[in-house]
């Protein structure tokens, strides 16, 4: 990949000096391929640096390129939707043009810290980088990086790769037609790959239920502020039943719901959460506009009814109903991870 955007680098820039994996005197990056100019040139600076970017490489693109912006060295960041041909073999690629140091590398206000890194000096994030990508289109979703669905019996413990991941968060628009499903289909991946992780301790709890017949419990619990706890426990055993149980401590006070379920139940557990994982990740990116507007997302577990809605900035509120009992939990975008893995448990159990 490096040796064909180094030949178009020559051809484009022929009045440089392209090096590979170069470090420059004011920048300590190793750039993966370099373009050094003689003497600075608007509105490049003294160079630019190229970043190839692979599909499971995770580098910071705010950090990386504000430092080389601060560096007065401008940046090209190359995907493989750049490149023409099929991998490992390609073509050609094609070059963007690159992110200039004029006006990108000036400050847009003062940093929050006294001791800022590159992107809080420039005052720029992720999103603004994404912006001025040559190759980026707003509200894009790009359904040729995601699979058509697999056989539900063929597990993979590869994980998702990592341009996938990345292209779903930062182009997700609440006015993308089908990005709900998508986004939920790349959860549900999510999900799957941590079967690998859970498949031994819930194995071994198998064992044991099953010698002992007796329920085993698989439990996630969460904090929101001080003095408010609350927990999800899913208890199971040897035959296709079980509880789903939700506790919440507040002030030294235990509330309690539970309802019985069964291994259909599950899949409307799983379901249940990733329509949560969805309206967080809409709190995180939507404009104050959507913001106002609180749609709530209704449904079941078992007897369990619940609804969903966004309540304000990366607090989503969950309202679960049981015939007895009526309970109001709030969830932020960092639980989301012990609940995929509270899915991945129960479908081991019951797969």
């Amino acid at each position: 990949m490096k040796s064909i955007a180094v030949e178009k680098l020559k051809d484009k820039y022929p009045d440089s000096t392209v090096h590979v994996e170069f470090v420059t005197d004011e920048v300590p990056r190793r750039a993966d391929v370099f373009v050094e100019f003689d003497h600075p040139r608007f509105p490049f600076g003294k160079g630019i640096a190229v970043e190839v970017q692979y599909r499971n490489e995770q580098k910071d693109l705010t950090e990386t390129t504000a430092s080389y912006l601060t560096g007065d060295t401008s940046v090209i960041w190359l995907f493989e939707e750049n490149y023409v041909g099929t991998r490992p073999e390609y073509e050609d690629v094609e070059l963007p043009d690159p992110i200039p140091v004029w006006p990108y590398g000036i400050p847009h206000g003062e940093a929050s810290s006294p001791d800022p890194s590159a992107g809080d000096y420039l005052g720029i994030t992720e999103a603004d980088i994404i912006a001025i990508l040559p190759n980026h289109v707003d509200d894009q979703v790009s359904l040729a990086e995601f699979p058509s669905e697999s056989d539900p019996s063929d597990e993979s413990d590869d994980p998702p790769e990592w341009t996938r991941e990345k292209e779903l968060h930062l182009n997700l628009s609440l006015e993308s037609p089908g990005v709900r499903e998508v986004y939920k289909s790349w959860l549900k991946g999510k999900i799957q790959t941590k079967h690998s992780e859970h498949r031994n301790n819930v194995e071994g709890r198998r064992e044991v239920v099953e010698l002992e017949d007796r329920y085993t419990y698989f439990s996630e619990r969460f904090s929101k502020g001080p003095g408010e706890t609350f927990e999800f426990s899913i208890g199971v055993r040897h035959s296709s039943r079980g509880q789903f149980t939700v506790r919440k401590f507040v002030d030294g006070m235990e509330r309690e719901l539970m309802v019985l379920i069964d291994k259909d139940d599950i899949d409307l557990f799983v379901e249940f959460v990733l329509e949560l994982g969805y309206e967080l990740e809409c709190t995180r990116i939507s404009a104050p506009k959507y913001q106002e507007v609180k749609q709530q997302s209704k449904s079941s577990i078992g007897s369990l009814l619940y609804s969903i809605s966004q309540t304000g900035n990366e607090v989503v509120t969950v309202e679960l109903s049981s015939t007895k009992e009526t309970m109001t939990l709030e969830f932020c975008p960092q639980q989301l991870q012990p609940l995929l893995d509270l899915c991945a448990k129960a479908r081991l159990w019951y797969k």
